[in-house]
């Protein structure tokens, strides 16, 4: 891919997909840019505004995603395109017209069917697409988007700081190591699903060592340990973490709360960024996590990159365009992370 851009200090290595959304009020909004790495990298502004990223992408993936995100400043020469299909299309529907199925039927819902009940036409492009398939990870085998340490431009390799969105156990298990060195970097990795089950509890143990900072959907670390039954406290999960060789854990709670904690202090602190809607944005805990990588750089204290996050997540709105989340005023950014801050309890 062309485009090197500027320097950044910054490289974030993910997964891209072509989204297609059904809002709250039926309306369809098909084929958009999306991915955990497009939102944790609009996360990082103001305080970083061309990271470089680093994706696997098959021969489908629209060109004109990738010439967005050279458009709007992100280093794309780390996002590789292999002669393979990879299924990289991924629905997201908040529509309900009748307002009285759970979450569970929702979900059993096919595609078709959704959008016949919205009313609106089934975009050809989603012909095929089964929103159920397994997603559970290997300990052994890759799959096309695996991001192994070659797949990374030499150049990205001195970056300062890194951080790894969800994708598969191998990926997060062996890329760590590709930035560990004498020199002091700091690694941020968001748990993937697939591999946060108690097969891989002891594969977890050597994944966490050496990282600065993990973050984890609570739902994902109570999987995690579900067969662990004395263990039911989320704060003794997070502290055995700790004591796997993390330096810091924040857990997106249920509720939607930020609950974290440090291993110099071994304290749980909370964080309640007061959401106004009733459901989590697209994106939210990614965007959430460049800001808190951008924090940990800036001011090298846990509390204040957790404010930073939650600030920008609370910021985060949900558009055709994603990328007009890049236009936020620095000082309400600023102002917000402040007013996080003070909203810690611990």
């Amino acid at each position: 891919m062309a485009g090197e851009g500027n320097y950044s200090p910054y490289v974030i290595i993910g997964k891209l997909s072509r989204d297609f959304i059904l809002t709250s009020d039926g309306e369809d909004i098909n084929d958009i840019p999306g991915g955990h790495l497009i939102y944790t990298a609009i996360g990082m502004t103001p305080w970083e505004t061309h990271p470089s990223l680093v994706a696997r992408v098959g021969r489908s993936f629209p060109e004109r995603f990738i010439s967005q995100m050279e458009a709007n400043r992100f280093n794309v020469h780390g996002i590789k395109r292999i002669n393979a299909e990879i299924e990289q299309r991924n629905f997201i529907t908040y529509f309900d017209s009748s307002h009285d199925h759970n979450e569970r039927d929702k979900k059993a819902q096919s595609v078709l069917t959704q959008y016949f009940t919205a009313g609106k036409p089934f975009p050809r492009e989603l012909l095929g697409f089964n929103s159920r398939k397994n997603t559970g990870d290997s300990l052994t085998e890759r799959t096309f988007e695996t991001v192994l340490s070659r797949d990374i431009p030499p150049e990205y390799l001195e970056a300062r700081c890194v951080h790894l969105c969800p994708m598969d156990f191998i990926s997060h298990n062996l890329l760590p190591q590709a930035f560990f060195s004498a020199e002091k970097r700091t690694v941020t990795v968001q748990a993937g699903k697939g591999y946060m089950q108690p097969n891989f509890f002891d594969a977890v143990k050597s994944l966490v060592n050496g990282l600065t900072g993990f973050i984890v959907r609570e739902s994902y670390l109570r999987n995690l340990f579900v067969e662990h039954f004395k263990i039911t406290q989320l704060s003794d999960m997070m502290k055995i973490l700790l004591d796997y060789g993390a330096e810091n854990i924040v857990v997106k709670t249920i509720d939607r709360k930020y609950s974290f904690i440090n291993r110099a202090e071994r304290v749980i602190k909370v964080l309640d960024p007061e959401p106004a809607e009733p459901f989590e944005k697209i994106g939210e805990l990614p965007c959430f996590c460049g800001a808190y990588l951008a924090g940990l750089n800036e001011t090298y204290d846990y509390n204040k990159a957790a404010a930073y996050g939650a600030a920008r997540a609370s910021l985060l709105i949900n558009d055709v365009n994603p990328y007009n989340n890049l236009h936020v005023f620095d000082q309400l950014v600023i102002e917000k992370a402040r007013i996080m801050e003070n909203r810690i309890e611990g």
